[in-house]
């Protein structure tokens, strides 16, 4: 049994129709040339019986299409120093957190360009938050001289090549989570800054790469790392995601989305490469086997990274519990002390005379990451978070996976 959704109807009608089961020529009354589109609306609205199909033909050539549309006049006056972005994928997450974000952000950034798949979406989006231009051309923005950075907001299948092709073409990159999906993507990535640069790279003159692993910018996880790097052991930290449960059908566990482990987790494997500041050594992972097939063990499991400080993040995520109950939650043991992080808005501090944190709304650190990706493209920051962890991060969800596929429980880093 699978959703019958629209999509999948029209898939299967389009499918029928490649194979000549559907013809529908019989039902076409009139050609129009594009060029004479207003004569074809108009003789559909004559009196007297209309047409079940009218078609409008589109030149062969396509060179003299443009795919940019400009919104505002180019800038005459000179350059006011701020970081003029293009917002790559334009969709409700973009719209809804990264685009509010930058207007918020005024002072260091600029929109200057929106690409999306379609020019209604890239057009709209580019009106409602007053960029530059629309572009459904992603070389569009790389090619553009004007534009300093890129966000890259598209599904997780294309983040890895979009990011190589920006920091190729010089452009600053923050790319959603995940940063890839495989270890020959992570591998070209970390080429890049191998071949003409350093691995631990600090130089402001080089494209900054900034994965979108947000949570540490939260102020909630800021405060707990003032804490525990004054540690002198190493710690435990127990972290449980309440994550829902998806649809198996779902985009996000296949190939367009990589799976939750490596699309979401993740999050979860840069928070404790932040905390600890150590090297993962190897990860040991368990997974329910569900008797039914309304579940799957790949989004509910149990995975527990050791580091070389001596230090074990254990990460429960879960599809399996209620989503009136709240979402993430952190324990951190150390030094006689109990760090409780509740859902981003509540942080206990037990053992210690270090204060705790309560916020009125989550916060999980989004509108702090884009200003601290704004601050290190000026020099005014250092990178706020190192290649070696955005690195580890991966590489802790990639070889889960291929733990999970090889169907073994331990498995070496190093």
């Amino acid at each position: 049994y699978v959703r019958w959704t629209e999509n999948r109807n029209m898939s299967e009608y389009l499918r029928l129709m490649s194979e000549g089961r559907i013809n529908v020529n019989a039902l076409i009354s009139a050609t129009y040339p594009l060029e004479d589109a207003p004569k074809a609306y108009s003789d559909l609205q004559k009196p007297g019986a209309k047409p079940l199909i009218t078609l409008l033909s589109y030149p062969e050539s396509k060179s003299d299409i443009s795919r940019r549309v400009e919104l505002l006049q180019p800038a005459t006056k000179p350059h006011t120093g701020k970081i003029r972005i293009a917002v790559v994928g334009a969709g409700g997450f973009a719209q809804g957190t990264h685009l509010p974000n930058l207007q918020k952000h005024s002072d260091l950034f600029e929109i200057k360009a929106i690409c999306s798949h379609t020019g209604h979406n890239a057009q709209t989006t580019a009106k409602n938050f007053q960029a530059g231009y629309s572009t459904t051309d992603y070389n569009e923005t790389l090619s553009d001289p004007d534009v300093d950075a890129v966000i890259i907001a598209t599904r997780p299948r294309l983040h890895a090549p979009m990011t190589l092709q920006a920091l190729r073409a010089g452009k600053h990159v923050l790319v959603e989570k995940p940063l890839c999906l495989t270890s020959e993507e992570l591998e070209e990535i970390q080429a890049f800054y191998e071949g003409s640069h350093n691995s631990q790279l600090t130089s402001h003159s080089s494209p900054l790469l900034l994965t979108g692993f947000n949570r540490r910018f939260s102020p909630h996880i800021q405060r707990i790392k003032e804490m525990v790097d004054k540690r002198t052991n190493p710690m435990i930290i127990n972290y449980r995601m309440n994550a829902g449960y998806i649809p198996l059908d779902h985009w996000v566990h296949g190939p367009e989305g990589g799976g939750r482990n490596i699309g979401e987790a993740c999050h979860i494997y840069d928070l404790f490469t932040f905390l600890t500041n150590a090297r993962v050594t190897d990860i040991n992972i368990q997974s329910i086997h569900p008797k039914t097939e309304y579940y799957s063990s790949k989004d509910n499991f149990s995975c527990t990274a050791s580091f070389d400080d001596g230090s074990l993040g254990t990460l429960t995520y879960t599809a399996l519990g209620s989503k009136d109950y709240p979402k993430e939650k952190m324990e951190v043991y150390v030094d006689g002390q109990v760090l409780v992080m509740d859902n981003y808005q509540n942080l206990e501090v037990f053992g210690s005379k270090h204060k705790g944190l309560k916020t009125k709304t989550m916060n999980k650190g989004l509108l702090e990451e884009l200003q601290l990706f704004g601050m290190a493209i000026k020099g005014e920051h250092s990178w706020p978070n190192p290649l070696w962890q955005q690195f580890q991060a991966m590489e802790i969800a990639i070889n889960f996976d291929r733990t999970y596929k090889d169907k073994v429980s331990y498995f070496r880093i190093r």
